[in-house]
C-alpha cells in the first residue's frame, strides 16, 4: 500500500481548518527549515597541478581554508576545511559554497616553503566535497532587539541594529524539530535533504540542549542545489544559510508536536547585548499575514548611479536588469530578509515583515519560501520512490 505523504504546510492548513483528525490518515509529513546556520563547514580534497611538500596555507577565492589533518606530502593534492563564516570582506564561505555548487570555477592558492601554487577548479573536479553542519535546524531560536541608544554591529542584522528595531530567526511551525519527539538514538543515521542533497543526521549538534535541540548533519555537495544555500552578509561579517527537509513518520510520539501551530510556539525577545531575555512573544507575530518576498514597483526606480539596496542586499540578489534600462531588481537569490523595504528612499520595495511584542521586524534571517519548496521536493521524491524512509 502506498504511503500518504503531505508537506508540513498542508498539514498545518488542515489543523487551522479544524480537520486535525485527518492526521490519522497520513503516514509521512515532510517538514523543513531555512536560515542562517553558522556552524557550517565543508571538507574538500583538492587536486593541484603541482606537487609540493605540504600545504601551509590555502585560500579558495581568497577565503582562508585550513589544510589537513592529512598532510598529503608530495601528492599534488590537499585536504582542506572551509568554515561557512570565514570571509574576505563581503565574500564569505557561504558565497564560495554557492559558487561551487553552481558549477563556477574557483581559484585555489596554496603556500608551501615560500612558494605559491595555484589552480582553477570546479566542484566536478573535486573528488571529495562534503558539507557538515555542526549545529543546524534549531527547534526554536530568538528575536533580537537593541535596548541601548547607540546602533550595534551584529550578526543578527545586515545593518547596524538600532533602538526600536528587531530581527529574528526560526521557521516556527514548519521547522522539523518543532514537529518531532527528539530522541538522538532515533535520529542518528536518519536520512534527510540538505540543500537538496540526500544526507544523514549524525546526532545532536553543538550547543544542543533539551530546551533548544539542534542536529549535526552531513551531505555530499556534488548533489546540492545552489538555490537552497548561500552567503548572507551581516554588519558583523558574512554568514551562511542552508535549507533542510526531514521526513517525519506520523505516530503517537510525533502527533502532539505535529499539531502545534505558530500561535503556541514561543519566540523569546533578547537584548543584542548580553542576549538576556526581555520578554517572550509567539512565532505567529512574525509569520502570520506577512510577505515572504518583497513587492517591487519598478516604475518608482530612479536608476541611481549608486543603489543603496544593491549595496545592502545580504545575499547579493539585487542586480541590474539590462532590458529595464539597468534598473536593479532582486533575482532568485532573494532571501526575503526585508532589508530592501527599509532601505530604498523611493519606496520601490514594499514588504510586510510583522513585529515581535510591537517592535517592528527590520531583518528576517530565516526563509520560509525556500523551506516550503524543499519540503515539497522531499514529498515528491518519496512519492516517486526516489527517497527511501
Amino acid at each position: 500500500m502506498d504511503k500518504i505523504v503531505v508537506t508540513i504546510d498542508e498539514l498545518k492548513k488542515m489543523i487551522r481548518n479544524n480537520e486535525e483528525d485527518k492526521i490519522d490518515e497520513i503516514d509521512i509529513v515532510t517538514a523543513a527549515t531555512c536560515g542562517i546556520m553558522s556552524g557550517t563547514m565543508a571538507i574538500f580534497h583538492i587536486p593541484m597541478k603541482d606537487k609540493f611538500r605540504k600545504a601551509e596555507k590555502v585560500y579558495l577565492n581568497g577565503i582562508k581554508s585550513f589544510p589537513g589533518p592529512c598532510p598529503n606530502e608530495y601528492l599534488g593534492s590537499v585536504d582542506v576545511v572551509v568554515f561557512g563564516t570565514e570571509h574576505s570582506e563581503d565574500y564569505g564561505g557561504g558565497f564560495l559554497f554557492k559558487d561551487l555548487v553552481r558549477g563556477k570555477e574557483v581559484e585555489v592558492k596554496v603556500e608551501c616553503d615560500g612558494k605559491i601554487y595555484t589552480n582553477e577548479i570546479t566542484l566536478e573536479e573535486i573528488p571529495t566535497a562534503r558539507m557538515i553542519g555542526t549545529r543546524m535546524a534549531f527547534k526554536n531560536y530568538v528575536a533580537v532587539t537593541n535596548l541601548g541608544d547607540e546602533p550595534i554591529k551584529t550578526i543578527f542584522h545586515r545593518k547596524f541594529l538600532r533602538k526600536g528595531e528587531a530581527s529574528f530567526s526560526g521557521c516556527g511551525e514548519i521547522n522539523p524539530l518543532q514537529n518531532m519527539h527528539v530522541d538522538e538514538k532515533e535520529l542518528v543515521g536518519k536520512k534527510i535533504l540538505l540543500n537538496g542533497s540526500e544526507g544523514v543526521i549524525l546526532g545532536f549538534g553543538t550547543r544542543h540542549s533539551k530546551e533548544k535541540p539542534n542536529i549535526m548533519i552531513s551531505a555530499d555537495m556534488h548533489n546540492m542545489d545552489a538555490y537552497y544555500l548561500g552567503g548572507f552578509i551581516t554588519s558583523a561579517g558574512s554568514e551562511v544559510f542552508n535549507t533542510i527537509a526531514i521526513p517525519i513518520e506520523v505516530d503517537e510520539k510525533h502527533k502532539e508536536y505535529l499539531k502545534k501551530l505558530d500561535e503556541y510556539i514561543d519566540l523569546p525577545l533578547t537584548n543584542v547585548i548580553g542576549r538576556n531575555i526581555v520578554d517572550v512573544g509567539k512565532y505567529s507575530e512574525v509569520w502570520k499575514d506577512v510577505d515572504l518576498r518583497p513587492h517591487v514597483n519598478v516604475y518608482r526606480c530612479r536608476n541611481c548611479d549608486f543603489c543603496i539596496v544593491e549595496e545592502l542586499c545580504p545575499t547579493k540578489a539585487v542586480r541590474r536588469v539590462e532590458h529595464l534600462g539597468g534598473r536593479r531588481l532582486p533575482n532568485e537569490d532573494c532571501f526575503g530578509c526585508g532589508v530592501c523595504a527599509t532601505s530604498c528612499p523611493y519606496g520601490i520595495y514594499q514588504m510586510k515583515l510583522g513585529s515581535i511584542l510591537d517592535i517592528p521586524i527590520t531583518c528576517r534571517q530565516s526563509d520560509r519560501e525556500r523551506a516550503l519548496k524543499l519540503a515539497e521536493e522531499l514529498k515528491e521524491r518519496i512519492i516517486k520512490g526516489e527517497f527511501d524512509i
